[in-house]
């Protein structure tokens, strides 16, 4: 039996998430965001991690990264609402082995906890077409839009992913280019329209 730590920020969606897991494996751990997530995932070292990915403190690259680093030997499922390339292929570079959207999680989270804990790479069905869809932007610049979308200047871009500032323009540019946009706030109205933040 399988141990398995569960994190979202919606206390109905981890509990019926734990019902499920609980039919065949053992729940050790409930986190309400990612802080409390890596604390109960280096507590416990879980057979598998299941995630919601947009909790308060989560940024896809540094926490999917450090829970990597944490528990090397976990598995670890990203659970989502969000379904645009950028975002799925983003999280399965950071180190996912499994993606589920919200309204598949109950017939879809079942096949996926058995496969990765198999020892395999799962992408639902319905993720595959989503992955295979054409997207001119890289994970790095995904990171950065995020935070320019959210207000932050090219100076607190470049601190928080510990890049430079020049390379934060860099991108911005190249973006902004490949996008075929015209200006940095039609980037960002670009980004709101993906639901990136």
């Amino acid at each position: 039996m399988a141990t398995v730590v569960i994190a979202d920020d919606h206390q109905i969606v981890s509990e019926g998430i734990a019902r499920l897991v609980d039919l065949t494996h053992q729940v050790v751990g409930i986190g309400v965001d990612a802080t409390e997530l890596l604390q109960l995932v280096k507590q416990h070292q879980p057979d598998l991690i299941i995630t919601d990915i947009s909790m308060p403190g989560m940024q896809l690259n540094t926490t999917l990264s450090l829970l990597k680093r944490t528990s090397p030997n976990s598995k670890l499922v990203c659970l989502s609402m969000h379904d645009e390339p950028e975002i799925v292929k983003a999280a399965y570079q950071y180190g996912a082995d499994g993606y589920v959207l919200k309204h598949q999680a109950g017939f879809e989270l079942a096949t996926t906890m058995k496969n990765i804990l198999a020892g395999e790479r799962y992408i639902p069905d319905e993720l595959k077409s989503i992955i295979e869809q054409k997207t001119d932007l890289t994970a790095r610049q995904v990171d950065i839009l995020k935070l320019l979308a959210q207000g932050f200047s090219a100076k607190k871009v470049a601190l928080e992913l510990n890049i430079s500032s020049k390379t934060v323009e860099y991108h911005k540019y190249k973006m902004i280019e490949q996008l075929e946009l015209a200006s940095a706030s039609e980037l960002i109205a670009w980004a709101h329209s993906r639901k990136l933040i």
